[in-house]
């Protein structure tokens, strides 16, 4: 079976296009996964809710392993205005509530420290 060069060039740019989508596809996937796959051995911060009367938050942090929580409130500036407590959490998911101090109604950040990571949270007071 003979090849011309017209053939040979045909099908060398069909498997060449072939080759570039399935890379494409590959990388796409890839960089897809990266990004919305949640890193597990982290503490995650499920839910936060200002609550009133006494004011408060209420919590709710999932632990992959035992880990001790280093919360602190922080200001839309972010200097510190307040440090509670360290809390040593067991693996699970865990509910807690921290009581908030005196503020004025605005915008603020919880920061959540570990070991390994920090996260922030913002949330707005409101009385009125």
């Amino acid at each position: 079976m003979e090849f011309d060069l017209v053939t040979l060039r045909t099908a060398l740019i069909i498997t060449l296009s072939i080759m570039v989508v399935v890379l494409g596809w590959m990388r796409l996937r890839q960089w897809m996964l990266v990004r919305d796959v949640p890193v597990i051995k982290h503490t995650e911060l499920e839910d936060l809710v200002v609550a009133y009367h006494p004011e408060r938050l209420h919590l709710v942090v999932r632990v992959p392993t035992k880990q001790t929580l280093n919360t602190v409130l922080l200001d839309a500036s972010h200097k510190q205005l307040f440090q509670w407590d360290d809390l040593v959490l067991e693996a699970g998911r865990h509910t807690y509530e921290l009581q908030l101090p005196e503020l004025a109604d605005g915008s603020f950040r919880l920061a959540i420290h570990t070991a390994t990571q920090r996260t922030e949270r913002s949330f707005r007071l409101q009385r009125s």
